[in-house]
């Protein structure tokens, strides 16, 4: 009976212990009963010593220890774990160590051999771990990873942070390191003598970041360290200087806050500097540069919210002189910006259950060399709202839309339309399991123009200002036709369809505003209306056709893919050269998904059908092995659309 009730002793003092390691544990589970199973118990009448021996495993509520052996040395106060520590919490993740030793009042204890998995497939590991009698945690020779835990010998992971000291303050709640070093497959690629941030399982607090430091040919050596200031629980500042060895040092900031109804952040950057040019050599004038970015998003009431987006620069190099991001999407808004074109931004939107408004104003700037800021329009306002009308199950849906835009330009047309469309569309479904969707569109367009341009360039600028009527109307047909196997099921489905629209007699009145960059995928192939805006109006009669497939591997493994093509029969081409569409014969789509559960393959391309040229190939595939996955995207277009960005790009991505 006494070394039952020793060992019970043990266990309740020991599972105490470890409640340490993990999260707090309330009260009443450490009032629980301590059970403890050993394949021997034994007692040490010359010593006092209490152990048990052999697959030991003590629980108390959801706590559980598992160990080669247990010792209760109750001269001293020590309580012993060796050989196999392992030690599991309802709330914690597992840790693991070869021996772990506390003393009877819990304040503090000794492990070695220690390790314990984390979030986010996260593993930390140390030679020693101390506790002392403050609730300091300290790690010797410690590592944190998040790749898998390597125990053949010579196999390192792929990347890891090591230390040669530790310290958990939880009275200041910080974490201290030692002699930090960053290994890639064991090999140290980045060093700092000390390094310290809050502990993450503290409220925000306030301190130095990770520094980071870089080089380039027109940088030079670069080293930035970020400060961040937990303003109040609401809001934060992170500020950032950076110092290069060949320009003047770089200041940069970001702001973020909270509100009930939303919230709002800010970034940017400041120098007082020269111009670089890609070798680092300065020249010209001293002047401010910076850039700002910003936006916010609120809450009117459960339907309506508004926001804004703030995106300027002094001049159009100096985010690519600094190595800054052109994009900034914490704030995208509802104007999506184009690749070197900053925009800036004011929006009301609004949805509901079968409609959706938005009210915009926005101004944009460019970062193309040659192009004048002066010829981009500033778009005072833009108005949309659609509406939806269900007619039924057999009758379909009715949409309607009004949009009115008005575009100034300091130098340029001036641009005001209003539009007012109908949309009707339905489904039916025959037994034989034909699917026939009819459609029908009409829309009334009016439009003023000013500062329009003369034949010559002597001419003096002109005005206009006229109304048109459109409309079209078509079917879709399409058969699923479905082939259960007994490994793969199979579905091929056909589909044509028939469009005819009215001729549009003032297409050449018409300026593009809100067309200019179409780019045929299969969901544009098949629309109703293939232009993206209002602008531009594709007359005549066309007919479009071609097949979808799908097989699929008991879920786990499948293939599918399109392949379609569309035939003008008459009116005039109104899409520009390289959209795909700008021919009474349209480029052939074709697109293949390929899905290896681990391995991923997602291609599309366009083809000439005239010559077989591939004008756009865009491909990406997805792998993984183990802790390392990658993606690989290539993207290449030889058509003579100009679009932002190069016209061939490849970029590759690893990630443990």
């Amino acid at each position: 009976m006494a070394v039952r009730a020793g060992f019970a002793s043990i266990a309740a003092l020991f599972l105490a212990g470890t409640a340490g390691l993990h999260a707090q544990t309330s009260a009443s589970e450490d009032a629980q009963p301590v059970y403890i199973e050993a394949d021997t118990m034994s007692e040490n009448r010359d010593s006092g010593a209490y152990f048990a021996r052999g697959n030991v495993e003590a629980r108390q509520g959801t706590r559980t220890v598992t160990a080669d052996e247990l010792e209760y040395r109750p001269e001293t106060g020590r309580v012993i774990a060796r050989g196999n520590v392992t030690i599991y919490s309802e709330d914690a993740p597992p840790q693991y160590a070869d021996e772990i030793e506390l003393d009877n009042e819990m304040g503090s204890g000794i492990a070695t051999g220690f390790s314990t998995l984390m979030e986010n497939n996260g593993r930390a590991a140390a030679a020693h771990a101390v506790r002392r009698q403050n609730g300091t945690l300290e790690l010797r020779d410690a590592y944190y990873t998040a790749c898998q835990l390597c125990s053949e010998t010579g196999h390192e992971p792929t990347w890891r942070l090591r230390a040669r000291r530790v310290v958990q303050d939880t009275e200041d709640q910080m974490i201290y390191y030692e002699n930090v070093r960053f290994e890639a497959l064991g090999v140290p690629v980045f060093y700092a003598p000390a390094f310290a941030h809050p502990d993450p399982s503290s409220e925000r607090r306030s301190g130095f970041l990770f520094p980071t430091v870089g080089v380039s040919s027109r940088l030079g050596l670069t080293y930035k360290q970020p400060y961040y200031w937990a303003i109040s629980p609401y809001q934060d500042l992170t500020v950032s200087p950076v110092l290069m060895t060949n320009v003047r040092p770089l200041m940069t900031a970001e702001y973020r806050r909270r509100f009930y109804s939303g919230r709002l952040g800010f970034e940017g950057s400041l120098t007082y500097e020269r111009e670089i040019d890609g070798d680092g050599e300065r020249f010209g004038e001293d002047a401010l540069r910076y850039h700002l970015f910003g936006g916010g998003r609120f809450d009117i009431n459960d339907d309506w919210d508004w926001g804004f987006g703030v995106q300027l620069a002094s001049d159009n190099l100096h985010l690519r002189r600094y190595d800054l991001n052109e994009v900034y999407d914490d704030y995208p808004g509802l104007v999506e910006s184009n690749v070197g074109r900053l925009t800036s931004q004011l929006y009301v939107q609004g949805q509901g259950q079968n409609y959706y408004s938005e009210l915009i104003s926005a101004a944009f700037q460019s970062l193309l060399i040659g192009e004048d800021d002066n010829t981009l329009p500033v778009v005072a306002p833009m108005a949309d709202h659609r509406m939806t009308f269900d007619l039924g199950e057999r009758a379909g849906f009715l949409r309607t839309r009004v949009n009115a835009v008005g575009l100034t330009r300091d130098a340029g047309v001036d641009y005001r339309r209003a539009s007012a469309q109908a949309n009707w569309s339905a489904r039916w479904i025959a037994p034989s399991g034909l699917v026939l969707e009819p459609f029908a569109l009409a829309r009334a367009d009016y439009y003023s123009l000013e500062d329009l341009p003369g034949p010559l360039p002597a001419d003096p600028l002109t005005s206009d200002s006229f109304s048109r009527v459109l409309g079209l109307a078509g079917a879709e047909a399409s058969w699923p036709l479905f082939r259960r196997g007994e490994s793969v099921d199979v579905v091929l489905e056909p589909v044509l369809q028939v469009v005819a629209a009215t001729d549009d007699d003032f297409a050449n009145r018409v300026p593009n505003e809100d067309s200019q960059n179409v780019d045929l995928t299969e969901s544009v192939l098949f629309a109703a209306n293939r232009a993206p805006g209002f602008d531009i109006w594709e007359e005549g009669l066309r007919v479009t056709y071609g097949a979808r497939f799908l097989a699929d591997w008991t879920g786990t493994t499948s293939v599918g893919g399109f392949l379609g093509h569309s035939q003008r029969i008459d009116g005039d081409p109104v899409f520009a050269a390289g959209s795909g569409l700008s021919n009474d014969q349209s480029d052939i789509v074709a697109s293949l998904d390929v899905n290896l559960s681990q391995f991923v393959i997602a291609a599309d391309t366009r083809i000439d059908p005239q010559t077989g040229t591939l004008n756009r190939v865009n491909f990406s595939t997805y792998g993984s092995y183990g802790p390392v996955s990658g993606v690989l995207v290539y993207t290449r277009f030889d058509d003579s659309q100009v679009l932002p960005g190069p016209r061939e790009e490849a970029v590759l991505s690893l990630s443990t």
